[in-house]
């Protein structure tokens, strides 16, 4: 007999033949995919949101090329519709496309879109005039302040009692709102001028605009563009304001290494330096190690302005922590430390009774001598400022300690910082206390709270409060220990106003926060975009901004109202 006929026909019966099913395979693995998507996100979401991220994308990426693969092995499907199912995808991407306008990637590194300004309708909101507001332009906008990084005592705790947080009565209004270049600078308030940094074409610009009405005042442009894919276009850093000699100053650095000084009320140069220069180094060179540009906002203090400064880590004579520069000539002092830059900004602080500049860098936290710049004490803390980057300021809980903090599933820890002391004796036999250098040691580490990566927690009366990985947090100083965990706001801002946190969330939102449980009092959506630039508030304004507009707002207490209003 044939071995055809012992066999039958390839189906194992005696019909026509069959080809085997080749796609059940791919569609097996396809399924598992799926279902592994939210598996994979819950198994990683406490870590760290974007891990969590990556793992659901991963899989879901896999369960399609799995279902592709699956449709073009599936044999009772022709040609022409397999082309027509696979055409609809295209087609899909093409009309969305039609639609939305990618406009960068979350904090969390997803795509963001928004539909396309034909397709948007808002309704346009005027400048509003003083005379039209009750508010005079001098008053008292002349008397709002906020005038650097976190406001002015750089903490993140404005205590303002002409702004009013009872949103639940009424909702902060908006007095107007315009464009803006991009970028990610937040706003320094003072003398009725508000000022920012954005980009303008192929140039940096420092930016003044009238508090009141949100009029242009002046700009100085630097030569200069910083882009990244995944970080965005534009300047990151916030301006620093001093008032010496009775006169108001800017302090601002860009991304791309200009650091200036101009006059505040005229924005007329004072003097300018290129720290990449400084450092030998195109600006190419510099974000080889530094991949999302220059991040800090610039410390004075004492007739001294404290920045960051860098170099090639492959180089380790090159890289400096540290630069100081003259307020007034604009010349170098000193540059110390030999750790690579980070993206926090510098902090003045009394740790154990001594004043010093504390640098959040790559790789550790450092103090220095203010005159001097000598680096005093170092505690680690891993990070790469081209990957799993520092961008969070050190926060102080008392005389002694610092909390640090990031993202990356890093966490946080609490350090101590203390000066050596011990017992000599002279030849008469009395003994009596010396001290020499400092030490820090870790209280504690919790990879679990407080993963601020583009934020800074805020202490106050010993709690930490911050966006952790997204979320509102409150943390026990003492401890690391979660006290309760609040909405979900995304990679945005913080302050804690008069007692209340107030949010800028990365989509757009202004929230009021009570602060003992976390719950939302009231919020806004104000911004459309990506919003990572912190908000600043000064007497009865908010000002809030990203990469696309400006917006203020005005939340006046009852009092402030009728008092001003009467003048």
């Amino acid at each position: 007999m044939a071995e055809e006929d012992l066999m039958g026909t390839p189906d194992g019966g005696t019909g026509a033949p069959t080809s085997k099913p080749w796609y059940l395979g791919p569609l097996v693995m396809g399924g598992i995919a799926i279902a592994a998507i939210p598996l994979a996100r819950w198994s990683l979401f406490e870590v760290d949101h974007q891990f969590a991220n990556f793992a659901g994308a991963g899989c879901a990426a896999f369960a399609g090329l799995m279902g592709f693969l699956a449709l073009l092995l599936y044999p009772k499907i022709g040609k022409r519709v397999k082309l027509a199912i696979m055409a609809t995808p295209i087609v899909g991407l093409v009309v969305f496309w039609a639609m939305y306008e990618f406009i960068g990637f979350s904090g969390e590194v997803v795509p963001t879109f928004r539909l396309r300004s034909y397709l948007r309708q808002r309704p346009t909101i005027r400048p509003t005039r003083p005379d039209e507001s009750g508010f005079a332009q001098s008053d008292p906008t002349r008397k709002a302040r906020f005038t650097q990084f976190l406001g002015d005592s750089r903490d993140g705790i404005i205590d303002d009692r002409s702004f009013s947080m009872e949103w639940d009565k009424k909702l902060p209004e908006v007095v107007w709102r315009h464009a803006i270049g991009e970028g990610w600078s937040g706003f320094a308030i003072a003398e009725a001028l508000a000022v920012t940094l954005e980009q303008v074409g192929e140039e940096e610009a420092l930016t003044a605009l009238k508090l009141a009405t949100g009029e242009f005042a002046w700009q100085v442009k630097m030569p200069g563009r910083h882009f990244n894919a995944l970080g965005g276009l534009g300047p990151r850093s916030t301006p620093t304001l001093v008032e010496s000699h009775g006169q108001w100053s800017v302090v601002a650095l860009g991304a791309t290494g200009h650091l200036v000084r101009v006059e505040l009320l005229t924005g007329k140069p004072i003097w300018k330096i290129d720290l990449n220069e400084l450092c030998g180094l195109s600006q190419s060179e510099f974000e080889l190690d530094v991949l999302w540009g220059r991040s800090s906002s610039p410390l004075v203090k004492d007739g001294i302005v404290y920045v960051p400064l860098g170099g090639r880590t492959i180089d380790k004579d090159s890289a400096k922590s540290l630069i100081a520069i003259g307020f007034e000539d604009g010349e170098e002092r000193w540059r110390n430390g030999a750790a690579q830059v980070a993206y926090a900004s510098p902090a003045f602080l009394e740790v154990d009774g001594v004043p010093q500049v504390v640098s959040v860098n790559e790789g550790c936290v450092t103090g220095h001598d203010p005159s001097t710049g000598a680096v005093l004490w170092t505690s680690p803390w891993p990070s790469k400022s081209n990957a799993d980057a520092c961008a969070s300021q050190p926060v102080q809980v008392d005389g002694r300690r610092l909390l640090i903090g990031k993202g990356y599933a890093q966490g946080s820890k609490m350090i101590r910082v203390i000066r050596k002391r011990g017992e000599v004796r002279n030849s008469d036999g009395d003994s009596h206390e010396v001290t020499g250098g400092f030490e820090a040691e870790d209280i504690w580490v919790n990879t679990k709270t407080l993963k601020t990566k583009f934020t800074n927690a805020i202490h106050l009366e010993g709690r930490l409060y911050a966006l952790s990985d997204g979320i509102l947090e409150c943390v026990d100083a003492a401890t690391g220990d979660r006290v309760w965990r609040g909405g979900r706001f995304g990679q945005g801002q913080i302050l804690i106003v008069n007692g209340t946190i107030l949010v800028l969330s990365e989509d757009g939102r202004v929230a009021a926060v009570e602060i003992h449980q976390g719950k939302t009092i009231a919020e806004l959506p104000v911004l459309e975009g990506i919003t990572w630039n912190t908000p600043a508030v000064a007497g009865p304004f908010l000002l809030v901004r990203n990469g696309s507009e400006v917006v203020c707002l005005q939340s006046p207490s009852s009092g402030e109202v009728s008092s001003e209003v009467k003048e």
